[in-house]
């Protein structure tokens, strides 16, 4: 997606995913542009931001996974070029993004856990403002800080996430990034803001948002074709499916259904302007890179 001098995307095994239902709202202080992804647990992914233009301020870059904040990255001011954020970080350990199967409990000590508000979304946000020498900060001695503590726990069943899926991190290792030596300030222009609400493709076809794939528009004809026999067959038909499968098939459907709903209860915003599909991306002329620093 691209919003004013910035892109950001979602990739996964090197591909870059595909965007649905993009919408973009703007206030006095945030212009935002949001889409639908599709998400598969296991999978490694990562988020490509791209600096379209320069800018004659600096700018911060900070990614939020699940409303998990990783540290952000510092732009100097006439920065351009591309920067690929695929892990949570300290100053000593990282940890590789990858989605994960949400999993439900009926505990209610997690009631009160608002962690799971954040569920199933990827953010990234761009700060401009004043770039300027950061003041040093000695290293924690307390080993315990050394390691990256994140919520990865169950969410209670009646949280009713739509999405199936949630981020998770990958092992533990050694981070070999240098912190960066400057930060920014921020002045009073937006922020821009992209965020990415992921779940499965099958549930997106589902809510509308993802064009069916040739091999499910051919199950559906075929399946058609089986009821429109079933009006004029005199008797039963072996090949057609047994009473036991039609209540599953069912089933999954209308929770596919329930899905859908929730999603839209989720999503509701005022004064949102909606972009065709495959229309908010473009492909930027070639650009020279630049290692961009932590914070």
């Amino acid at each position: 997606m691209i919003l004013g001098d910035f892109s950001a995307c979602i990739f996964m095994d090197g591909q870059e995913l595909s965007e649905y239902d993009v919408v973009v709202s703007s206030t006095p202080t945030e212009n935002r542009i949001t889409c639908w992804i599709a998400s598969a647990a296991g999978k490694k992914f990562g988020v490509r931001a791209k600096f379209l233009a320069r800018q004659p301020s600096g700018a911060l870059l900070t990614v939020f996974v699940d409303g998990i904040g990783r540290r952000p990255y510092v732009a100097p001011p006439g920065w351009i070029g591309m920067q690929d954020i695929t892990h949570l970080s300290n100053s000593y350990v990282q940890r590789d993004f990858m989605f994960s199967q949400l999993e439900l409990t009926d505990d209610d000590s997690m009631l009160d856990d608002r962690s799971a508000n954040d569920i199933g979304q990827i953010v990234m946000e761009v700060v401009l403002g004043k770039y300027v020498m950061n003041e040093p900060v000695a290293g924690s001695q307390n080993a315990n800080d050394r390691t990256l503590h994140v919520r990865e726990g169950k969410v209670h069943e009646r949280a009713k996430k739509a999405c199936p899926h949630r981020v998770a991190f990958g092992e533990e290792v050694p981070n070999q990034e240098q912190a960066s030596a400057f930060t920014i300030i921020r002045d009073n222009r937006p922020k821009t803001i992209f965020v990415f609400k992921y779940t499965r493709l099958d549930i997106l076809q589902a809510m509308g948002l993802a064009p069916r794939t040739s091999i499910m528009a051919d199950t559906e004809t075929e399946i058609e074709d089986h009821n429109d026999d079933d009006e004029v067959m005199d008797g039963p038909d072996e090949s057609l499916p047994s009473e036991d499968v039609k209540p599953l098939a069912r089933i999954q459907e209308l929770e596919l259904e329930l899905q859908r709903l929730r999603a839209q209860v989720e999503d509701r915003k005022p004064s949102l302007v909606k972009l065709e599909h495959g229309g908010s991306r473009r492909k930027p002329a070639v650009m020279e890179v630049i290692d961009l620093t932590e914070d």
